[in-house]
């Protein structure tokens, strides 16, 4: 009795990850139309994986924050914006210091799945810090504004593909969901002022 009653645990599981994925798909969306970034000169991107110690060091973690920040720096160019993107955690705590810098810290945790051990379930976060040296308002300049936290987004890496190519196109997509749309709108309107 306790193995069925454990592996029907196991599927509703997998199926409550399943359907948080399909909640935050639909959720991200709507991030464009009330998020605003200002205007921005450079940006931080940074990559921070949480997992078990077998798990973890299945992961390249510096080649990870490479990639995703040399992908976002070109989609970025394909929207006419030429500004630097810096990567790992190194440009983050620099972020107090760095005008009108968009910083976005990525978040991952990584288990393996109870079904399949070498898959893996990845949870991934985003939140966002920009600070605008120029603007009024109630809170001291040295404070970062529009700290926001993005949907989760949970998703497998199957067993036979790398963890750090998958992780990877999980954090591109879920950037391509989520803050290139905000900058695409952000152009639309600049655009439309003019």
């Amino acid at each position: 009795m306790n193995e069925v009653t454990a592996r029907y645990a196991r599927r509703f599981k997998t199926v409550l990850f399943a359907m948080l994925l399909l909640v935050s798909e639909c959720a991200s969306t709507s991030w464009a139309a009330i998020y605003q970034t200002g205007p921005f000169r450079s940006v931080c991107s940074s990559v921070e994986i949480s997992a078990e110690p077998e798990v973890f060091q299945r992961f390249a973690h510096a080649t990870v924050n490479e990639i995703v920040a040399r992908t976002i720096e070109a989609r970025l160019r394909t929207l006419g914006l030429t500004y630097p993107v810096l990567a790992g955690p190194d440009c983050l705590r620099e972020r107090a210091s760095a005008p009108r810098q968009l910083s976005l810290q990525f978040y991952a945790r990584a288990v393996s799945d109870p079904e399949h051990p070498r898959r893996l379930l990845i949870s991934l976060i985003m939140h966002s810090y920009y600070k605008d040296t120029t603007a009024e308002g109630p809170y001291h300049r040295d404070i970062p504004r529009a700290h926001h936290e993005f949907p989760t987004e949970v998703s497998f890496c199957p067993a036979e593909t790398d963890p750090s190519s998958c992780l990877t196109d999980r954090v591109i997509n879920y950037f391509d969901a989520t803050m290139l749309k905000i900058i695409e709108r952000a152009q639309e309107l600049q655009k439309g002022r003019r």
